[in-house]
């Protein structure tokens, strides 16, 4: 899990201008619950399906995993819209956060993995005193879940990753971590299988890095015979395929950038100047 930053809020969930779907929706569904506690339909929230798609780089909010190619993915709500459990094993508790549904700052795109199969409704706070459960109650709530686009809040402050592809939390942070990991399902083996994976092939990448350069200097020590001039060549070229391959797993659009990072961050920080200036030279020679 990574941050994602929140885009502007769209016009039709606009809660301040009165003609917005999503504002029509909020007055409706504030009059129901005088009186009601569950099955009010709604629907404003689906109106921002391709914005919300678009936001996450088609891949989910909390997993990371690439939707677009098995599933359409689903709207979460952050703060459950119908019902709201404090664990999965426990009773729902009506009505849910009916104010916030059709609120921009409270949907996420998220697979229907970490959805349906692990979050679901659960919601648990720092504080179960401090629970809002109307939308006019003066409290002030703080989540034990971890919310990708909260701008006070690092994810990976909380969750990082192994070269195994393993998910750890960060002890002494008051626990959002731990039950971030555990409500969202980041630990289930289907997907710690895939991040393994791609671990691998970023540790594979990197130790192919690390021996294009050591062959290089060792031919650059001393003046080159003709047949090693060939040889020289080609662990540039190589240099720069693996290289740029590696980088290519760190573009937002690819999938658990929170382990990329984690897997990269140190390495690319360490040796990206001095394969520039290499590959630079390189090519400036063949000019």
């Amino acid at each position: 899990m990574i941050y994602i930053h929140r885009r502007e809020t769209p016009r039709v969930l606009d809660l301040e201008d009165s003609n917005s779907v999503g504002a029509k929706e909020y007055i409706e569904v504030i009059e129901y619950f005088k009186d009601q506690n569950r099955n009010f339909p709604f629907k404003a929230y689906k109106e921002v399906k391709d914005i919300l798609v678009d936001m996450f780089n088609e891949k989910c909010a909390y997993c990371e995993s690439d939707i677009s190619p098995v599933a359409y993915g689903d709207i979460e709500h952050f703060r459950p819209k119908n019902a709201y459990q404090i664990a999965k094993k426990e009773r729902l508790n009506y009505p849910g956060y009916y104010w916030v549904a059709m609120d921009w700052n409270n949907l996420l795109l998220s697979c229907t993995t970490c959805n349906r199969t692990y979050k679901k409704n659960q919601f648990p706070l720092v504080n179960e005193a401090n629970r809002k459960k109307k939308h006019d109650d003066v409290v002030t709530e703080e989540p034990l879940l971890i919310n990708p686009c909260d701008e006070k809040i690092n994810p990976q402050d909380h969750i990082n990753f192994n070269e195994e592809g393993l998910v750890i939390f960060t002890p002494g942070d008051g626990g959002k971590g731990e039950k971030s990991i555990e409500v969202y399902g980041l630990a289930n083996p289907k997907l710690t299988r895939n991040r393994k994976k791609l671990a691998k092939e970023i540790t594979d990448k990197k130790n192919q890095i690390l021996r294009f350069l050591d062959n290089i200097r060792l031919l650059l020590a001393e003046p080159l015979k003709v047949e090693y001039i060939v040889i020289l060549e080609n662990n540039f070229k190589d240099l720069e395929i693996v290289y740029n391959s590696l980088k290519n797993f760190t573009l937002p659009t690819e999938p658990y950038q929170g382990l990329v990072r984690n897997l990269t961050a140190e390495f690319l920080a360490e040796y990206s100047p001095i394969i520039n200036k290499l590959l630079f030279e390189f090519h400036e020679q063949k000019k």
